[in-house]
């Protein structure tokens, strides 16, 4: 019984056999593979398939042994005991097929450049049919090199046939796809891009068909962050679109607005008086910049950085990479503006100037400004005093100018302190003895004393007693004759009076004495006393 069903099955296989001839479409196995004589093939027939390099679809050598492939059976050889297959022919019926459907409905459809002709070049579809496609709707240069590899393309004339072609446009897809993205996104989506082309002023990527670019300042929120570091040729990336031009056809993408924004959140974190810590990033003639995170900086103003008004270079105080501390004076994310204060931060010194400093205590500082009616001197960043035109000299002093300068330190003593209204009163001759006392001891009526003429007034000069540092007066009619500033002379001390720091001294009346007392050698006696000749 199992040996009559086995010869039914055989028999109804040998009927299968039968049925299979030219021109049927069959599933083959490959069986065998030669590089010169093609395939064979199990096509499910009696006889052993074969098909000929000519009849495939790709290189016999790509093909594998128990492939499955598509054929038609072109000939059955019972003589020689085989049949002749081709896989090419049903492949193309196929691939017009697919030619047709991508023509009606638009899609596009893969295929490779085999060789520039007159007018275009020559394309391969499925790897079996040859399209034409025009030069201008190549999107490519006459001199440009042959692409290689896969592309699409869009079937824009179709005939089938012997006499049939295949007409396929680049350009008519690229600009479908081109409407199609513009269509289909807008400014603030997140898109994938390929890196083109890294330069210092920005970048070139393509997105799809399209060029896009990245300014360098959308490379990130912190401006010292390298575009080159950032971005390599060739590498795919995510960007954001923040400017779209659909008739102008172009695109501006950025990576930081995929950042968080650190000026978004500055005003909660930056509050207005809080102190904070920074990095000098950068020092200009108005101010200082200083990093507080990245893609965030502040601006220390020159007017905040000292409590007083003095000029300087700020590069002797603060060098790049420094680290600073300062308090937050404004803060304005719209106009992504952060105001630093450098001198808050360290502290307002009037508020604690009672505590280094007392009434009586002797100090030095520096002159910042000269006044007709004094100098203005600092004692220390912030801390300046007033020094009184009565307070510079023991004797007095018509133009301070004359005898101080700008930058020049003083030692002085300190009267008064209102911390409350930022005044400090300071002396300068307080910090030296006084020379009226010197001089009220050593000198009396009748001293003589040497003298430097300091200026000529319309009724004497003023002169200064060398030993004493104090000044004197000669009136015009005690001075014999028109004397010059610097002029060195010897004078007679006429009067002293100590309560009004006034001395009256004469030049005319020590020669008439220095007279009488030669007279008086000469005649061996005396008829005068002194105090007559002082009373003339």
């Amino acid at each position: 019984m199992e040996r009559e069903n086995a010869n039914m099955k055989d028999f109804e296989r040998y009927l299968d056999f039968t049925e299979l001839g030219p021109g049927q479409v069959v599933e083959a196995t490959v069986t065998g593979v030669d590089p010169a004589e093609g395939l064979s093939v199990d096509f499910g027939g009696k006889q052993e398939g074969r098909i000929q390099p000519s009849e495939l679809v790709r290189e016999t050598s790509s093909y594998r042994v128990g492939e499955k492939i598509t054929a038609q059976i072109l000939k059955i050889n019972d003589e020689e005991g085989y049949a002749v297959l081709s896989e090419l022919r049903p492949y193309r019926r196929i691939a017009e097929r697919k030619v047709k459907e991508a023509k009606d409905s638009g899609t596009p459809v893969k295929g490779q450049f085999v060789q520039q002709v007159s007018g275009g070049y020559i394309v391969r579809l499925f790897n079996v049919l040859d399209a034409f496609l025009p030069g201008s709707e190549s999107l490519l240069r006459r001199d440009a090199e042959i692409p290689q590899g896969e592309h699409e393309f869009l079937v824009i004339d179709y005939i089938s046939g012997r006499r049939g072609r295949i007409v396929v446009s680049r350009k008519a897809l690229i600009e479908r796809q081109v409407q199609s993205f513009f269509d289909s996104h807008k400014v603030g989506d997140v898109v994938d891009a390929k890196v083109e082309r890294v330069r210092s002023s920005g970048a070139i990527l393509k997105i799809g068909p399209l060029t896009a670019t990245l300014p360098r300042e959308e490379v990130s929120h912190d401006p010292s962050v390298s575009i080159h570091d950032a971005l390599k040729e060739g590498e795919s990336v995510k960007v954001k679109i923040v400017k779209l031009d659909p008739a102008q056809r172009t695109i501006e993408v950025s990576l930081k607005a995929l950042e968080p924004d650190p000026w978004q959140t500055a005003a909660e974190k930056y509050k207005v008086g809080t102190i904070v810590q920074g990095v000098v990033k950068n020092i200009a003639p108005f101010g200082v910049f200083v990093n507080l995170e990245p893609g965030l900086d502040g601006l220390i103003h020159v007017s905040e950085i000292f409590w007083g008004s003095k000029k300087v270079d700020l590069k002797k105080f603060f060098k790049p990479g420094q680290v600073v501390q300062a308090e937050v004076v404004e803060v304005d994310p719209e106009k992504r503006r952060l105001a630093l204060s450098y001198k808050r931060a360290q502290g307002d010194p009037w508020e604690s100037v009672t505590e280094r400093y007392k009434e009586g205590d002797i100090v030095e500082g520096t002159i910042l400004k000269i006044l007709p009616t004094g100098l203005i001197v600092e004692i220390e960043d912030g801390v300046t005093g007033l020094v009184p035109k009565s307070e510079l000299s023991w004797n007095k002093v018509s133009d301070p100018s004359k005898l101080f300068r700008e930058r020049q330190s003083l030692k002085m003593k300190i009267l008064s302190i209102d911390s409350q209204n930022r005044r400090m009163r300071l002396s300068v001759k307080q910090t030296m003895p006084d020379p009226w006392e010197k001089a009220a001891e050593s000198l009396k009526e009748g001293s003589v004393a040497q003298a430097i003429v300091k200026a000529k007034l319309n009724s004497g000069y003023v002169l200064q007693l060398k030993d004493f540092s104090v000044e004197a007066f000669m009136p015009s009619s005690h001075a014999p004759e028109d004397m010059k500033e610097g002029t060195q002379i010897e004078v007679l001390v006429l009067r002293i009076i100590p309560e009004r720091r006034k001395i009256l001294v004469s030049q005319k009346k020590l020669e008439e004495l220095r007279d009488y007392e030669e007279y008086k050698k000469q005649m061996g006696g005396s008829q005068k006393t002194l105090g007559d000749l002082l009373k003339k």
